[in-house]
């Protein structure tokens, strides 16, 4: 039985797998690499899923999901006709055409993967994506964070050079940005940061309600049909500007009668000024998480579809004052990582000294008594964003009150001072003798 690795992608998944000493990207049925992530029931309420369901955003969209990655570990539902899903269950189904995918491809059958996910997941997000992983078939003991992943890559593709690299990977739906070093078998993430709500999606929308402002559409009017035609046409032309310019934008449809824009990427550095500036603040934190100098950088790695922006490549060169390295594919370089992953928990005899060590994205710690205000409990840190993983530390919590006979230990994830700004992840109730308060106490061990 193989185990393959998995890139799940807000707009377009693939997979990849270990052998003949190579990572190897595994064609769907249609023999295409990259699998959409959309999914759509027809009328007869069969499930369609990939391309055959991308193809029906404009013509079924109330039938039809896309871009639902984002929504992993939330309760939001998406309703297509008279079936309703969650975001781990329509993540599920892409999972499962991947995976029967990879069956037929290899002729064997694939029961495990290793799933690449943002760095910056949060645990709800992660426990989200291996419950999809389980509801397709597929067991999904490791995730790897996809800057992880895409640093493995080139440290097979370039060999065991010493380097301090930064991954950039902006995809459809996330920002992950990774200060990775590389020697030897070994390759070490430093320090990561991020932006869970930034993506080429992002820009998709800005491109789509700048046409609109300046041509005098009125977006909040169009129909799903027409605003789904409109974004999908400025993604068309946000891809079209990575190769030539100007673009000409035009729509006539509907709503959007005869109306046309020329874009140009000085154009979209402007209309999406926003979006760059939220671009920078994950690159410059990243440094500072991780102690070292942009001049202390070796290299420049930009993966993910969005990165093949010129506007993106241009400003983030010019903000690190470093050319992007030449060689690495922004689309599969994730996926490829990931299928050495897979690899590595196979034990593969070719990857047994390879070794990726990672990093805690965010802090996790308990809830602990605030004698100044006692209704606002705060955060007591055990183990700190970006400590190294593996990693167990322990503390020790002692009773607030006389006689009191049950400690509470409410676990939380995030940066901030007060409990209540955090994300609650958990809680156990611990019996304890009564006594004078300060003598009894628990110990709270994180592994």
């Amino acid at each position: 039985m193989a185990i393959i690795g998995i890139d799940l992608g807000t707009t377009n998944s693939l997979a990849a797998v270990w052998r003949n000493g190579k990572s190897e990207l595994i064609p769907n049925a249609a023999g295409e690499f990259f699998t959409p992530s959309a999914v759509s029931v027809d009328d007869d309420g069969s499930v369609l899923v990939g391309r055959a369901a991308k193809d029906r955003l404009i013509s079924h969209p109330e039938r039809t999901a896309a871009r639902f990655k984002r929504y992993m570990g939330t309760k939001k539902t998406f309703q297509l006709g008279d079936h309703s899903f969650t975001p781990e269950e329509l993540s599920a189904l892409v999972l499962r055409s991947l995976r029967e995918d990879a069956e037929a491809y290899l002729g064997e059958p694939v029961t495990e993967a290793v799933v690449s996910v943002p760095a910056y997941f949060a645990e709800a997000q992660r426990s989200a994506t291996k419950r999809a992983g389980a509801l397709a078939g597929l067991h999904v003991e490791r995730l790897v964070n996809e800057p992880s992943a895409a640093a493995v890559a080139a440290h097979i593709a370039e060999g065991d050079q010493d380097k301090v690299c930064l991954v950039f990977d902006l995809g459809g739906g996330t920002l992950d940005v990774s200060l990775v070093e590389r020697f030897e078998n070994v390759i070490s993430v430093t320090a990561v940061c991020g932006d869970n709500q930034l993506g080429g999606t992002d820009f998709d929308w800005a491109i789509a309600e700048a046409f609109c402002r300046e041509t005098g559409v009125d977006m909040e009017a169009l129909s799903d049909r027409e605003e789904e035609l409109l974004v999908r046409q400025a993604e068309i032309c946000k891809i079209a500007l990575t190769t030539q310019e100007p673009v000409i934008m035009a729509i006539d449809d509907g709503a959007i009668s005869a109306a046309s824009l020329t874009l140009t990427n000085e154009w979209l550095i402007r209309s999406c000024s926003a979006l760059f500036h939220r671009l920078a603040a994950p690159v410059r934190k990243v440094f500072l998480d991780g102690g070292m100098s942009m001049g202390e950088l070796d290299e420049l790695v930009m993966v993910g579809g969005s990165s093949h922006m010129p506007s993106v490549r241009c400003y983030v060169a010019r903000l690190l004052g470093r050319e992007p390295a030449k060689g690495s594919s922004p689309d599969t370089a994730i996926a490829l990582g990931a299928g050495v992953c897979a690899g590595m928990k196979e034990r593969a005899g070719d990857l047994k000294e390879l070794v990726l060590t990672d990093v805690c994205p965010f802090t996790l710690g308990i809830a602990s008594y605030n004698r100044a205000e006692p209704d606002r409990p705060i955060m007591s840190s055990l183990i700190e964003r970006n400590c190294v993983l593996p990693s167990s530390r322990e503390g020790e919590y002692f009773t607030v009150y006389d006689d009191q006979e049950t400690i509470s230990v409410k676990v939380y994830q995030g940066e901030n001072f007060y409990c209540a700004d955090n994300t609650l992840l958990g809680e156990l109730n611990i019996q304890v003798p009564r006594a004078r308060r300060g003598r009894q106490s628990v110990r709270v061990r994180f592994t």
